[in-house]
């Protein structure tokens, strides 16, 4: 199972590939990652790509001090 991220400047569309008929959409692609894994969690739980994910930009974002 892959979520995947489509960003644009204005907002951010998320794709599950085993879930053809689900889509999410956030305003930036930090929210797209809390979609995607809220998704995973309720759909996927035996899966964890979009909670690492989420994860790591945290970090990410904790390191630098920015929003990734």
């Amino acid at each position: 199972m892959t979520i995947k991220l489509d960003s644009t400047h204005y907002s951010t569309v998320v794709t599950c590939d085993q879930c053809p008929w689900w889509y999410g959409f956030a305003d930036s692609k930090s929210e797209g990652r809390v979609v995607g894994a809220r998704h995973e969690q309720r759909a996927h739980p035996e899966d964890d790509q979009a909670r690492r994910m989420l994860d790591e930009a945290a970090r990410r974002a904790r390191r630098t001090g920015a929003d990734q």
